[in-house]
């Protein structure tokens, strides 16, 4: 029985594994903590947790050079807005950090289309920018500095995986 469901969710694209992992993920950007070590131990592992595919060390590279100058704008703008920023100020702030995660999630979604990363690893990335976004557009200014925080350390534990499991080019 158990046999059937795995085997139908795989035909439906939904690979029990990596929903595990995916529910893990989204543990770890909203709690950090003992979660956020656990996901970061998952893909420091030797077993690959995730598709690879494609993906060359070089495109990762690519893609985490820029979301990693997303993220650590993203931690230093938000530690910038305190309560008593003027509020045009909060709003300009706000605006560049919308453009930046914006941008970056496009150049995400861009190298996936291309084939130049798998969807696996375009997943975990977009799940790092939508809980940023998400946290932005509720104005919870303290969570989206720490989102940004836990979302660098898992694409840096993202580029090892990489690393040690994707091509080289």
């Amino acid at each position: 029985m158990i046999y059937i469901v795995i085997k139908n969710l795989y035909y439906m694209g939904v690979r029990p594994d990596l929903a595990g992992f995916e529910r893990n993920l989204k543990k770890a950007l909203e709690s950090g903590g003992t979660e956020l070590l656990n996901v970061v131990d998952q893909l420091l592992a030797p077993k690959p947790i995730l598709r690879v595919g494609d993906t060359t060390t070089t495109a990762y590279r690519r893609v985490h050079e820029i979301l990693g100058s997303v993220l650590d704008f993203v931690i230093r703008a938000a530690t910038e807005i305190t309560e008593t920023t003027e509020n045009q100020r909060k709003a300009e702030i706000a605006n560049r950090l919308a453009i930046e995660l914006s941008r970056a999630k496009v150049i995400v979604n861009y190298q996936l289309a291309r084939d130049q990363i798998s969807q696996d690893i375009a997943m975990v990335l977009n799940h790092v920018l939508d809980s940023i976004s998400n946290a932005l557009r509720r104005g919870q200014r303290e969570a989206v500095r720490e989102l940004a925080e836990r979302g660098r350390a898992l694409i840096d534990a993202l580029a090892v995986f990489v690393y040690r499991h994707g091509r080289t080019r």
